[in-house]
């Protein structure tokens, strides 16, 4: 029997055989190894959320969760991570030249989501083995493939490695407050599902709070270096919103 080369296989199941063999996030062999790394400090000084890509709709938070990028280097070595629109997922990069960037193909976790959103992940990480070029303008990301598209992304903040990852729940309304000698509404918070609401004074960078909405969110929480007299001492950054539900009055 004559084997099929492995170049002649379809993408999408080389990367089901390159998550069989992962562990976590560990890439398998057959994945590939990019050219020897260069890097750009601006990819990686944010993260990326995709907002653009021409013929498709872009999940951003109310139709699914926001495709983002996150640029590293490890060891040395680039490696790009973040979500694809409904796992995990991380791939080795290479910048070869100024403006040059080579993606090679991704692990994800193995979390089930509806077809549609499946199938744009697929589409997308399918998508990044073919950027051939990217230049950055201001707050905007743009990448070419070697097939003519071009996906768009706005850059977000990127949180400290002192970040600490908590999941807090938020109540479907708002709660009165006071803000120094002003009433105002505050969200209610719990880590908890036993545990009572309390009130969270802050708001949480990158969350867009709907009323008679149930969320539980993945934060990241860093501390604030000199924070002014009346004000948090910690920041929480939206990285993920875990489940929502809408709460029947």
């Amino acid at each position: 029997m004559t084997l099929a080369p492995i170049s002649s296989l379809p993408r999408s199941v080389l990367r089901g055989l390159a998550v069989s063999a992962a562990v976590g996030f560990t890439l398998a062999a057959c994945a590939g190894t990019p050219p020897a790394a260069g890097n750009d400090p601006a990819l990686s000084a944010v993260r990326w959320e995709l907002t653009g890509w021409t013929g498709h709709t872009v999940p951003h938070g109310d139709n699914g969760e926001p495709v983002i990028l996150n640029f590293d280097m490890q060891d040395g070595k680039g490696r790009v991570s973040g979500r694809a629109g409904c796992n995990q997922f991380s791939a080795p990069y290479s910048v070869r030249a100024a403006g040059q960037l080579t993606i090679v193909e991704a692990v994800t976790t193995r979390m089930a989501c509806a077809p549609p959103a499946m199938q744009f992940e697929a589409d997308f990480l399918d998508k990044l083995q073919a950027v051939n070029n990217y230049k950055i303008n201001g707050p905007v990301l743009e990448m070419k493939t070697v097939d003519g598209q071009t996906l768009s992304f706005y850059q977000r903040e990127k949180p400290s490695a002192a970040a600490k990852i908590k999941f807090v729940y938020v109540a479907s309304q708002k709660a009165p407050c006071s803000a120094g000698v002003m009433r105002t509404t505050c969200l209610q918070i719990r880590e908890r599902k036993e545990d009572p609401w309390q009130l969270w004074y802050g708001n949480i960078a990158g969350f867009n709070f709907e009323p008679g909405i149930a969320y539980r969110l993945r934060i990241l929480e860093e501390p604030v270096l000199n924070p002014p007299a009346d004000a948090s001492s910690i920041k929480w950054t939206l990285d993920m919103i875990v489940e929502q539900e809408v709460v029947k009055k």
